[in-house]
């Protein structure tokens, strides 16, 4: 084989000398690519785009098209390097590509009526715009070229920046790796991200292409901080500036805490995607607080306590529309034969929740009177905890009123995520049997009042007048689902390199610190481990915690330290810097306590290989055991000691065994 490879490589330069391709050659390779990003997925897997088949494993065989697709943006990333970075003035250059692109693809896309970024694959015989098939094809295409040119754009600027101040040694490799790591990333950002808000509509397709990019260049700088490492570790010889070192071992820090709950929130407490399916399938059901002193089957209300019939709580609606997941609970109002039914309808699909409104309005208005009306719940959300502002607002509602029974149907769009969610509902409340007690608007409000999201809800009319559109991007949910599991695999993988380079870098500051101040290492790791932990220790009794998460991944949307959320980040903020750094610097501290004893030729690789390994083995697991222990508590005042201490042991210990295999790996490979 290397024979083979090296006759190749040869032959390869003897027809090419030393002269590299011209640029018209590497620009027909990039339009190439992009041609086939465009027209392969539809071509190969045109069931993809048209509501195919979406179970597992139709998704594994549709792999193959992904990542095939993925393969050749990464590319596409390489060849658009590759003549930037040949061209003088790349920087003035960069700018004009940059701006093209986008007019290239903000006309045709306003032109369709895009409202966010979409990168519309083409499929044979879908109308993209209505028009005729040579006019449909031909604005996806520029649309989509464009769109694939500004993203490969993204994912090359910062590989642009670090080769000029820390050239690379194979820079086309590494934008080609990134470009195909980044892919799953932005599909997913691309097919899911709904319109960026924005005060004035035409703005929102702007803003969205934007966010997206800003994803793009964000994403492609994170993944290069391990070549920077390694530039700077490497070196020439020299010791590098201890600046350098802190400065990005802080980054890398930062970057560990920061991203894994800015990208997938609730990863690594409540799963992906909170509120998780199961608690969105019954988010608007009333149900009691729970605890010692009261049921979850029973609903406390100032009209009174409303017992859920346990034998059908959680059942389908015998007539509920097809296309939700809908569930029932029945209400008996305690010490009445009063019974209440609240129907909920849960739908992601915006197009999906109109038709499913109308085909609900057209069958009850068959068997009763529908009308629109609103409701005053005041006093009934004022004892549901609700603000003031809240209790004095009325709320749209249908009022549907039959032969025997009366209730009202609410709808709810976005709830969740700040209304980023692509979630909808919609509720009904209504009586239910043949018993209805004197006045039962008073107890449909009341339950109302207990699952309301006022700035979600909506008139339950509202939409079913406007024209449907044929959507420019039809739904692709193979590439969803994959692009998912990707990008949680990708994360789940990128924290332990992250947090491998920082204990590299850890190593390379300590170690030249400890040289030039002439310090016993006997005597300054133990010192330096008991300011850390110190340091880590302030804000958690500070706040009266009694465990210690390791490490305290910050998630947005929670305070587990229960105070104000700047507080709340602050503090835990500094709990886990100091408290990761002290999990570093028990992956180090054995190498440097034992390096007469542990020969390696290249020790900041050793320690970087050592971190990422620790870092997968032991905090996963450590996060895991809190889950099912909720941390140890052998007494309130020592438990977070407890915690970080086995943290810390636990790194040394892992770190002995990863240097004695590469130790002894190494010993392997000189030996004849």
């Amino acid at each position: 084989m290397r024979g083979i490879r090296e006759s190749i490589t040869r032959r390869t330069e003897d027809h090419l000398g030393e002269q590299p391709p011209h640029p018209a050659t590497i620009a027909v390779l990039y339009l190439l690519c992009i041609l086939l990003i465009w027209f392969l997925p539809g071509f190969l897997a045109p069931e993809l785009f048209g509501g195919g088949n979406t179970y597992p494993f139709i998704i594994f065989e549709y792999g193959g098209v992904y990542l095939l697709a993925a393969v050749l943006f990464g590319c596409s990333a390489a060849l658009l390097f590759a003549l930037m970075r040949r061209k003088a003035g790349s920087g003035v250059r960069l700018l004009a590509l940059a701006v093209a692109l986008v007019l290239l693809y903000l006309v045709p896309a306003y032109l369709g009526g895009s409202m966010q970024m979409i990168l519309p694959f083409y499929v044979p015989g879908w109308d993209y715009f209505g028009l005729s098939p040579a006019v449909d094809v031909l604005m996806s295409a520029v649309i989509s070229f464009s769109g694939i040119g500004l993203l490969s754009l993204a994912t090359i600027v910062p590989i642009l920046l670090i080769d000029r101040y820390a050239p690379m040694k194979r820079p086309y490799a590494a934008a080609a790796v990134l470009g195909t790591l980044l892919f799953p990333c932005l599909a997913t950002a691309i097919f899911t991200v709904d319109p960026v808000p924005s005060l004035i509509p035409w703005l929102s397709l702007s803003l969205s292409t934007l966010s997206v990019l800003c994803l793009g260049v964000a994403g492609a700088a994170v993944l290069s901080i391990p070549l920077v490492v390694r530039h700077l570790l490497k070196g020439s010889g020299n010791p590098p500036q201890q600046a350098r070192v802190f400065g990005l071992l802080l980054l890398c820090l930062l970057l560990v805490w920061f991203a894994p709950g800015y990208l997938e929130p609730g990863l690594f407490l409540m799963g992906h995607d909170y509120p998780d399916p199961g608690l969105k399938m019954k988010w608007f059901i009333p149900y009691g607080p729970g605890g010692s002193e009261s049921s979850r089957f029973t609903v406390p209300t100032i009209e009174g306590n409303y017992l859920i019939d346990e034998e059908r709580f959680m059942i389908r609606p015998p007539a509920s529309p097809l296309s939700g997941t809908a569930l029932r609970a029945v209400y008996i109002r305690e010490h009445t034969d009063e019974q209440y039914v609240v129907d909920q309808w849960w739908y992601n699909n915006q197009g999906t929740f109109r038709d499913e409104k109308r085909i609900l309005f057209e069958s009850l208005a068959g068997i009763g009177e529908v009308s629109e009306t609103t409701l005053d719940l005041g006093d009934h959300l004022l004892a549901a905890g609700f603000e003031r502002s809240d209790a004095e607002r009325e709320y749209p509602a249908w009022l549907f009123v039959g032969k025997t029974t009366r209730g009202y149907i609410l709808t709810y769009e976005r709830p969740f995520d700040d209304g980023r969610s692509n979630d909808f509902f919609i509720v009904y409340y209504g009586t239910y049997g043949n018993t209805v007690g004197p006045d039962p608007d008073r107890s449909l409000k009341a339950l109302i009042a207990q699952r309301l999201t006022p700035s979600a809800i909506r008139a339950p009319g509202e939409g079913l007048d406007e024209e449907v559109r044929p959507s420019r991007m039809p739904e692709a949910k193979p590439f969803l689902y994959i692009s998912e599991m990707i990008r949680y695999a990708g994360i789940l993988l990128l924290m332990p390199l992250l947090f491998g380079c920082s204990a590299a870098l850890l190593f390379a500051g300590a170690l030249t610190e400890l040289e030039t101040q002439k310090r016993r290492l006997a005597v300054a790791i133990p010192l330096l481990a008991a300011v850390l932990l110190f340091l880590s220790l302030i804000s958690a009794y500070l706040t009266g915690s009694t465990w210690m998460p390791i490490p305290p991944f910050y998630l947005p949307t929670s305070e587990p330290l229960g105070v104000s959320v700047l507080l709340d980040a602050l503090l835990n903020l500094m709990v886990f810097l100091s408290a990761l750094t002290l999990i570093g610097l028990g992956v180090i501290a054995p190498y440097l306590l034992l390096r007469r004893h542990l020969p390696l030729k290249r020790p900041f690789r050793a320690v970087l290989v050592s971190g990422s390994l620790t870092f997968g083995i032991l905090i996963y697991p450590l996060m895991m055991m809190h889950a099912v222990w909720h941390g140890l508590r052998p007494a309130p005042w020592i438990s977070p000691l407890v915690w970080m201490a086995l943290g810390f042991c636990l790194a040394a210990a892992w770190a002995v065994v990863i240097y004695a295999v590469q130790a002894a790996a190494g010993r392997g490979a000189e030996s004849p």
